[in-house]
């Protein structure tokens, strides 16, 4: 079994031509989420399905034969909540992770649904510059809140790795970091992220080539380009918070704005959180 994960669409004639993979399936609809896994099957390890809903979440029709499939359901909006505690109880038998943007009615959900049980993840590629104030909240509840709640993403992640040592992507939390995930097209080309595969930007033409060594160097590269930044003196290398953001939000910014600060008091909460860590947690069913 190949141990690299790639993401792909939901292409019977490419994932026929794909054998002891670690696949993520992508889809455009619930509907598609069980065929998907069940092609994905046929001859690869499922890790689990991406569901690109074009719906508000609270409209989504949920089924009972999503329970055996890991899920990763990306919703445009969260909607009202009435309509979501409809379904409550079944969202919390299936192994399911909701992702919202990173504006205010996603937080909100992604807050909502966390006190729920429900494991939930931001998303920040909707967004070009997000409210940091308010994602300081929701990070604080998600590692100091001391009512029980499930993981948020990408906090769970970055603070796990930074309470363990670890000079980690967090960006494998959110399916965006080519050391964890790369990610195929309809016709088996491989790029380093979702946005350079819209973009057509890849890094091999065939699927032959994923396990060559210009693959493996290109993602060694990507591993390395934080110090780019180090040689340019960019800001974000002088920021107090860069031993977690390590540069994510640098693309498009001229000068420093509140990100950096949203860093630095993320880690004073994790230290914080350290101290207060109760009981090891069950262990989840799945995780980016």
């Amino acid at each position: 079994m190949h141990t690299t994960k790639l993401i792909c669409p939901n292409e019977p004639a490419l994932l026929d031509r794909l054998e002891k993979r670690n696949l993520c399936v992508r889809v455009s609809s619930p509907e598609a989420i069980v065929p998907a896994a069940n092609k994905a099957r046929e001859r690869n390890h499922l890790i689990c399905v991406i569901c690109d809903a074009e719906t508000s979440f609270d409209e989504m029709n949920v089924e009972e034969s999503w329970q055996d499939i890991p899920i990763a359901l990306i919703a445009p909006t969260f909607g009202k909540f009435r309509n979501v505690s409809r379904n409550l109880a079944l969202f919390k038998k299936l192994n399911l992770r909701v992702y919202l943007p990173c504006d205010e009615g996603g937080l909100v959900g992604a807050r909502l649904l966390a006190s729920l049980g429900i494991p939930t993840g931001i998303v920040f590629d909707k967004v070009p510059r997000p409210d940091w104030e308010a994602l300081a909240d929701l990070m604080t509840y998600a590692l100091l809140g001391m009512a029980a709640h499930a993981p948020i993403e990408p906090f769970q992640t970055m603070a796990d790795c930074c309470r363990q040592g670890r000079s980690e992507d967090w960006g494998r939390a959110i399916f965006d970091d080519p050391s964890s995930y790369l990610h195929i097209d309809a016709m088996g080309r491989t790029a380093l992220s979702r946005r350079e595969l819209i973009a057509g930007e890849f890094v091999a033409q065939d699927l032959s080539e994923l396990d060559t060594p210009v693959v493996a160097k290109a993602v060694a590269n990507r591993r390395d380009a934080w110090q780019k930044l180090f040689l340019d003196n960019h800001f974000c290398a002088r920021c107090g918070g860069w031993r977690l953001c390590r540069g994510r939000f640098a693309d498009g910014r001229d000068e420093p704005d509140d990100c950096g600060e949203f860093f630095q008091d993320m880690m004073d909460v994790i230290e914080q959180s350290c101290k207060n860590l109760g009981p090891q947690q069950p262990v989840e069913k799945w995780r980016p």
